[in-house]
């Protein structure tokens, strides 16, 4: 059902928005890397990524206020949209990283055909409807997604990013840092951070996997002098559910 309202939400923007989808590709892929191209191996699910953002996250002044594309289609065409709780939902969605923790816990088993999976900011635990793009995953696989909640239920929506084993320790090792210092705001930002080495990572293949996902020193990049304090009021890090 995801791909099926995607794709109606992109034909009524196209419609709409004029060129805005055009001026937010390339705010997307500036921070994600660069343009990515049909013949690089995540190029559909890098494409999925900057649709969800486009449509679910990225706000822009309306006649309403500011808003995003799917809030905007849900205030303008309520009536003609298949799934109105789904779309609902995805305007709710965050984008984060989750560790992959499968079908069972140490005292019970996951409820049948969900998954749970462990947010790597907030360290809440979600029970999702499972995807087959979650097939021969191990426990503590990292990886991007963003969660819709719909009937009191989780479930993914397209966009998935998979980091590589060898990195785990340190993705979550650098995290803890930031959240220590009240760094870690907007953890959609520090997604596209590790995006941006998974995608470097995919194109320099002779390079260490270690050299690239480098926080201290990032490959092909410098690193941005991190503020003395953090501005007063900045939260710790993003919220919980939804």
């Amino acid at each position: 059902m995801i791909p099926q309202l995607i794709d109606q939400l992109l034909a009524w923007s196209a419609a709409n928005l004029g060129d805005d989808i055009v001026v937010a590709k390339k705010e997307y892929f500036s921070r994600t890397g660069g343009d990515v191209h049909e013949d690089d191996r995540s190029f559909e699910a890098r494409m999925q990524g900057f649709f969800n953002w486009y449509l679910f996250d990225r706000r822009t002044q309306g006649d309403r206020g500011m808003s995003s594309p799917a809030q905007r289609f849900l205030q303008e065409k309520a009536s003609s949209i298949f799934d109105k709780e789904l779309l609902v939902g995805a305007t709710q969605s965050r984008l984060s990283l989750y560790s992959y923790l499968g079908h069972r816990t140490l005292l019970r088993r996951v409820p049948g055909g969900m998954v749970r999976v462990r947010d790597a900011f907030t360290g809440d635990d979600y029970d999702v409807l499972e995807k087959k793009q979650m097939t021969g995953l191990e426990e503590g696989d990292l990886f991007e997604a963003r969660l819709i909640p719909v009937g009191g239920k989780y479930q993914f929506s397209s966009s998935f990013l998979f980091h590589p084993r060898e990195v785990r320790r340190s993705v979550h090792r650098e995290i803890k840092k930031r959240r220590k210092a009240l760094e870690l705001s907007d953890p959609s930002a520090f997604c596209w951070e590790v995006s941006k080495m998974a995608l470097q990572a995919e194109r320099f293949r002779n390079v260490s996997i270690d050299a690239i996902y480098n926080f201290e020193t990032p490959f092909l990049g410098h690193k941005k002098p991190r503020s003395a304090e953090p501005a007063a009021g900045d939260p710790a890090e993003g919220g919980g559910h939804g």
